[in-house]
């Protein structure tokens, strides 16, 4: 008997398809959004990610990733001598798989980091600042072949970078709006 239960369940789990996707890399159009120095003095320019699947349970995905984005800086008088801002996230999150279509998911998410505005002048720091980041996002995507799959999505990101102004200043510093598409490979 256990000789016919061991091998019963193990053709059933090589039977089942395989539908994890462990690493994710795209490319991010950012965009400020809000009355704040981002928006208000910067203009996203392109950005780059990276996310490491640690644990499936079900369609739920939880991850670790990292973001980094460029913007050039359009207003001296609000943000500083500056050429340009990067902006970094560092986060986890999760995911859930909303299967849609044969081939086709939609992925609700939300991560929680750790943010970073780094300002930066002919290779110079000009300032850094941190704070917490909270990210909710979804996205679509369409699986190729086997575990490959190209994806679309959007993100929002509300941040709390560290800031020391004048309580009057200090939201329009020390809080950060992100609106950013983002567009990938997942496999």
């Amino acid at each position: 008997m256990l000789f016919i239960g061991f091998s019963s369940w193990s053709q059933d789990t090589v039977t089942k398809p395989v539908t994890k996707e462990y690493f994710r890399i795209y490319y991010i159009a950012p965009g400020a959004i809000g009355k704040n120095v981002l928006a208000k003095a910067n203009e996203g320019k392109y950005g780059t990610g990276l996310a490491v699947t640690l644990y499936t349970y079900q369609k739920f995905h939880f991850f670790i990733g990292y973001e980094i984005s460029k913007y050039d800086v359009t207003n001296a008088s609000l943000a500083g001598n500056i050429q340009t801002t990067w902006i970094s996230n560092a986060y986890i999150g999760a995911l859930y798989k909303i299967s849609v279509a044969k081939n086709i998911d939609v992925n609700p998410r939300f991560t929680v980091g750790y943010f970073g505005v780094n300002q930066r002048q002919d290779g110079n720091n000009y300032g850094k600042q941190f704070g917490p980041a909270f990210s909710p996002g979804a996205d679509i995507d369409y699986k190729l072949a086997g575990n490959f799959r190209v994806f679309v999505g959007v993100n929002y990101t509300l941040a709390f970078p560290e800031t020391h102004t004048n309580k009057g200043y200090q939201s329009f510093f020390g809080t950060i709006q992100q609106f950013n598409i983002v567009a990938g490979v997942k496999f």
